[in-house]
């Protein structure tokens, strides 16, 4: 094909421990009897594909690279972008220099421009985007060894530092070489303490040293039999990786919203569901995104407001689950299940649990490809009766936090045409059993977050699927006395609120990304 043969078919994915146990081996792609193959490729060459692709079949009169979106406008005719360009062939070597400018005008227009849209920005603006805690460094070496049949995907490493690796070139495995992609996830807490903490920015093209983070794999060990060179560890990869070539991409978690399209322009890709990279999702989803756009446009034929719609109605929700999903750090945890269960035992100890807990462990995967496109969820038994991981019940941790949703004086002031003062079942009842609760987390110094409904004045919010069910409460603005927080309640200094457009706490806000932050592990509810 187009790519030269440089994508490899894969052919399984193998979970195993940084002991070397092999907790899990799953067929991928064609070997796995799927319809089509899995490929693994590197990015810039898929990129220079798609872009040769799109020239074929567009024209070159049609696609224009070197431009930096920079704002967009909306009228009855249509939408203009404008773009910065570089306005002489120095300018095209520093793309943060353009001084050219050019706009585009079109009927509609879809912002697919990556992680820190800044289509999304202009649609949303204020968005928060909040650090995870977790940090990525990456690597392409090329070895003269390969990882089993030249086609596998390792999973390596513990719940606190987890590592892909997998080829990226057929060429070289047909030679008996591998270009290997190498990936550590590792958390601030096992980082130096001058790295811990939130960087002073995202960015996933910063060059490190291997000195930040090689140390934490001494004493890793591969699977037996896993390179044919048996001298091959994970330091040695890292170590033998060139010099300044090694990247860092600090994990920076934004919320899926429920709205896609304003007006005249939507959204595809990560600027339309900005994914962790924990479930190895972001590439597939943006390709069911172009499917269903296609499919909705050539169904409309011609209607493209039908068509938006038709696109947003089939992707919006099912996507917004899938970035839920993967703050659980998608098939990646099953690592830390090993370690939590056997990582201090001996090598016979954890080969003997792996051999006792196979069913679950293939469940634990299973689970997280059958429910990708929906919010993780309780685990159903089997037929054999035997739960899976999800069935246990793990009762209070040790960092608790206290979260009060919603109690506003919208709900408690007599008079308003929202009152709940039902002793039974009413806000005003719940308010007042809630202020010894209250009282007793600050007595022992624990966090406390509330949540507020608060709409944009300007009408921005119009879209939300919680205005469109309660048109009544768009004038829950921040100027409207009845969003404030009872006064019975009030948060003290220090404690944060988390301003939220939908129902539910966690949808739409930042509040998951923020308890993960703090290490919470137990979360109390009043509302």
């Amino acid at each position: 094909g187009r790519s030269g043969g440089a994508g490899v078919q894969t052919s399984e994915l193998v979970y195993c421990a940084a002991s070397g146990t092999v907790i899990l081996r799953e067929k991928r792609g064609l070997e796995a009897g799927c319809k089509a193959p899995q490929y693994s490729i590197h990015r810039g060459w898929l990129h220079m594909m798609l872009l040769a692709t799109a020239r074929e079949r567009l024209g070159d009169d049609h696609v224009h690279c070197g431009h930096s979106f920079q704002s967009l406008e909306q009228t009855q005719d249509g939408v203009t972008a404008h773009f910065l360009v570089p306005s002489s062939s120095e300018e095209k070597k520093a793309p943060w220099h353009f001084t050219g400018k050019a706009s585009f005008t079109g009927d509609f227009m879809v912002g697919a421009d990556g992680l820190k849209s800044k289509v999304r920005a202009h649609l949303f603006p204020g968005e928060k985007a909040v650090f995870t805690g977790w940090r990525i460094y990456r690597g392409v070496l090329e070895i003269d060894s390969q990882i089993y049949d030249g086609k596998s995907m390792l999973l390596y490493g513990t719940g606190s530092a987890a590592c892909v690796l997998y080829p990226v070139c057929e060429r070289r495995r047909q030679a008996g070489k591998t270009l290997l992609n190498w990936g550590i996830n590792c958390h601030n807490s096992i980082l130096a303490p001058n790295l811990q903490g939130e960087p002073p920015e995202e960015s996933w093209t910063r060059r490190v040293g291997k000195d930040e983070f090689v140390h934490l794999v001494d004493g890793w060990k591969f699977p037996e039999g896993s390179f044919k060179d048996p001298s091959i560890d994970f330091s040695k990869l890292i170590k033998d990786t060139p010099d300044g070539s090694i990247t860092c991409y600090t994990l920076f978690d934004r919320d899926p919203t429920p709205v896609w399209t304003v007006g005249r322009v939507t959204l595809l890709g990560d600027a339309a569901h900005p994914l962790l990279p924990f479930g190895s999702q972001g590439a597939g989803q943006a390709l069911l995104d172009v499917e269903a756009l296609y499919t909705a446009m050539s169904s409309c034929k011609g209607d493209w407001k039908a068509g938006l719609k038709a696109y947003e109605a089939v992707r919006a929700d099912a996507a917004g689950k899938v970035v839920l999903s993967n703050r659980g750090m998608g098939p990646t945890k099953l690592l830390k299940m090993f370690e939590d269960a056997v990582g201090t035992k001996t090598l016979a100890e954890q080969a003997q649990w792996v051999k006792e807990n196979q069913e679950e462990i293939a469940g634990f995967s299973n689970d997280y490809r059958k429910n990708v496109s929906a919010e993780s969820g309780h685990a159903s038994t089997g037929a054999s009766g035997r739960g899976t991981p999800f069935d246990g019940i793990m009762g209070f941790g040790k960092s608790p936090v206290l979260l009060v949703v919603d109690f506003c004086d919208a709900y408690t002031k007599p008079g308003s045409p929202w009152y709940c003062g039902d002793p039974a079942c009413g806000v005003v009842g719940a308010v007042a059993q809630s202020v010894d609760v209250l009282a007793k987390m600050r007595e022992k110094g624990l966090p406390v977050v509330f949540t507020r409904v608060v709409f944009n004045k300007d009408g921005l919010d119009k879209g939300s699927m919680f205005l469109r069910k309660v048109p009544t409460i768009a004038c829950w603005t921040e100027d409207n006395p009845l969003t404030h927080i009872c006064k019975e309640v009030l948060p003290i200094e220090g404690e944060d609120v988390m301003i939220k457009k939908c129902p539910g706490a966690f949808f739409g806000t930042p509040l998951l990304a923020h308890l993960i932050s703090r290490g919470v592990d137990t979360v109390l509810l009043l509302g």
